[in-house]
């Protein structure tokens, strides 16, 4: 019965999704239709891209669950990460991260170890995505380079002070909630700046993927640093957004930085077909899982 209802679940999920988006694509069908029937090869390669930027994410997040003993199998945390992202598009956009949560308590992990892995992800991609920005803005030229220069100043500076900002932050977290109030940042230095570089290369990754999609519209204007940083910053953007999954502000973001670089009309549609191909790379990565899933269970049976 139980496993009748996660499955029901997750269709459901699956069609929120794709109703959401029908419904808040301000772009014709027909010419959403043109463009996948007509799309170059880039396409299929961006998305082949994307799709295994997301496995880095999910692999990343489970070495900091595991970091100081083995919970979930790196696999199992793919399959948890990818069914639980469809959540986002729900109303509320958290509960992507309540379903992660509930997935992983059913393998026996503290919500305790959880909730730490959680907030050090989400810290980390915070951080990521303003270095891309930082770097992004200097890219065009609303900040000078003594500003990138003092970025490039204070990173070895918080390497240096790990230790006392990683108390400050421990203490604040547990001033916020009582319910943080068991919860240690025990992540040594060398580890969390480990994940950090790990994070920072998986968003190299996916601005590549996104390069991948501009040359699909013509654009040669933009370098794969400078759309790792759009595309960073835009999801960094999206986060305020009060409809599921960034929805609306993401777009509004994609479309104001691409305008440096290439006309409104152009932009406009680069953020719509953004959106459907980054629901369709995890789509496509949460059939091929939920497939391998289904052919083991077969197998075991």
């Amino acid at each position: 019965m139980k496993k009748h209802a996660l499955t029901v679940l997750k269709i459901v999920i699956l069609v929120a999704t794709v109703y959401f988006m029908v419904t808040n694509i301000d772009m014709n069908p027909k010419d959403i239709g043109l463009y996948l029937i007509n799309v170059k090869s880039f396409f299929y390669i961006a998305l082949s891209i994307f799709i295994v930027f997301l496995g880095v994410q999910a692999w990343i997040w489970v070495q900091i669950l595991n970091d100081s003993k083995r919970q979930i199998s790196s696999y199992r945390g793919l399959v948890i990460y990818m069914t639980s992202q469809f959540a986002k598009y729900l109303p509320g956009g958290f509960w992507n991260l309540v379903g992660r949560v509930y997935l992983t308590s059913k393998h026996g992990v503290v919500l305790g170890t959880q909730m730490t892995a959680i907030l050090y992800e989400n810290m980390m991609l915070g951080i990521v995505s303003t270095i891309y920005g930082i770097i992004l803005l200097y890219t065009f030229h609303f900040i000078f380079l003594p500003v990138l220069l003092a970025l490039a100043v204070l990173l070895p500076l918080s390497y240096y002070f790990y230790e006392p900002v990683r108390l400050f932050f421990q203490r604040l977290i547990h001033k916020l909630s009582k319910r943080f109030a068991g919860m240690e940042l025990s992540l040594p230095r060398e580890r969390f700046y480990l994940y950090l570089l790990y994070y920072f290369l998986s968003h190299l990754l996916q601005g590549c993927a996104f390069w991948l999609l501009l040359k699909t519209f013509g654009v040669e204007s933009v370098g794969i640093v400078t759309a790792s940083g759009i595309f960073a910053v835009s999801w960094l953007i999206g986060l305020i957004s009060p409809l599921p999954g960034g929805i609306g502000i993401r777009e509004g973001a994609l479309v104001f930085l691409l305008s440096f670089q290439v006309p409104v009309a152009v932009a406009t549609q680069i953020s719509i077909i953004t959106r459907i191909w980054n629901v369709l790379g995890e789509m496509v990565l949460f059939a091929l899982l939920n497939s391998i899933d289904l052919i083991k269970k077969r197998m075991a049976a």
